[in-house]
């Protein structure tokens, strides 16, 4: 692929000696990728709201530039400015085509700019690969019913579907309607209030750990920390958590694409730094990762068989002694053994272990479980 037929150049600004500026190297097309693991790339679209787009992604790379990285030599590829398309759905195809070539190379996308829809488009490049995917957001909406960033609607309606879960984090009751809460609740969605996610942080790893997208909306963050969204709002995640869910991400070994909405005019100073700071931790925990695979064979983690309800069933956990990681098996119906292969062990963590040890089936073990009937 051409890359350069689709994008505009972005500049790469020299700086100091050792910072990220160093590591950063232009992609004019697919043999430009040996050796990324990362690829950035830029998107304005905002047709699906009207609001308006992210004038200077130049500002933002700018910031990303100057920043060090610590105990890694990255390789991260610049797409630049992708130049929108006549129509909508020229646009969301484009980025498709672009993102099942990085998929190709084993490359991570991080999409930065546009509506949150454009989560849409990365959807549609693993249904084109007939692959069963997770999506967790970042928001302060659920994106299921109605509306702008329904993206989520816009999926389950889809035939055949490869949905297996969506996750959200951090909705803010207010802004979302009972009928859509319960609508999550009957998919057995995971979603999770901006109160229950507040000070525990770390509640999210294990969601972002299960999800092959990572959709985040920067309407999810407090204004005070960033006045560049969309939709400012009041309350919303502090800076240092929206960069602790993205260090999550990248050691996330399932992860296939970063998806950053919701920037809205002059993205610049303090506000282009967070998203820059943001794509440094993401960074941070892609060249962290350790591969780990669950399994009683392997001396790196500890297996707990938990009985519950008088030895009716057993629920089995696996321990990282490596990164104190946490899994825990859910039986696939036969009939289903090959399409839900990859959610035989899902992510969990302490607290779900916890649950079990009490004498209750893990609400996770159970949404998990009822999706794949």
């Amino acid at each position: 692929m051409k890359f350069s037929d689709y994008f505009d150049k972005l500049e790469i600004t020299p700086n100091l000696e050792g910072t990220i500026s160093e590591y950063l190297s232009e992609l004019e097309e697919s043999s430009d990728l040996e050796g990324c693991k990362m690829a950035l790339m830029f998107v304005s679209e905002t047709r699906y709201s009207q609001t308006e787009p992210l004038r200077n992604p130049q500002s933002v790379l700018d910031s990303l530039s100057g920043l060090f990285p610590h105990g890694f030599e990255p390789k991260i590829g610049l797409l630049g400015c992708l130049r929108l398309g006549k129509t909508l759905e020229d646009t969301e195809y484009a980025i498709t085509q672009i993102v099942l070539e990085l998929f190709q190379h084993r490359v991570l996308p991080v999409v930065i700019g546009g509506d949150r829809e454009l989560t849409y488009s990365i959807y549609k490049a693993f249904e084109e690969l007939e692959q069963i995917v997770n999506i967790a957001s970042i928001d302060n909406i659920l994106n299921i019913n109605g509306g702008q960033g329904a993206y989520i609607g816009r999926i389950i309606k889809e035939q055949p579907n490869y949905l297996f879960n969506y996750s959200n984090l951090g909705y803010q009751t207010y802004l979302v309607s009972g009928a859509e809460i319960e609508l999550a609740d009957e998919l057995y969605f995971d979603v999770y209030r901006l109160g229950q996610m507040r000070g525990s942080i770390e509640l999210s790893e294990p969601l972002i750990r299960s999800a092959d997208i990572l959709s985040i909306s920067m309407d999810s963050v407090k204004a005070s920390d960033f006045k560049s969204s969309t939709s400012p709002q009041p309350n919303g995640f502090y800076a240092e958590e929206i960069c602790q869910t993205l260090r999550y991400a990248g050691l996330g070994e399932k992860l296939r694409a970063v998806v950053i909405t919701e920037t809205s005019g002059d993205v610049s100073g303090v506000d282009a730094l967070l998203i820059s700071e943001m794509v440094w931790c993401l960074i941070d925990g892609l060249y962290s990762r350790r591969s780990e695979i669950p399994s009683s064979q392997n001396s790196s983690f500890l297996k707990y068989r938990v009985s519950l309800k008088n030895d009716e069933f057993n629920v089995v956990f696996y321990k990282s002694l490596n990164t104190d990681r946490w899994w825990m098996e859910v039986p696939v119906p036969p009939e289903y053994a090959n399409k839900y292969r990859r959610h035989h062990l899902i992510p969990c963590d302490y607290n779900d272990y916890k649950e079990a040890a009490n004498d209750d089936l893990p609400e996770r073990w159970w949404r998990a479980y009822k999706k794949m009937l």
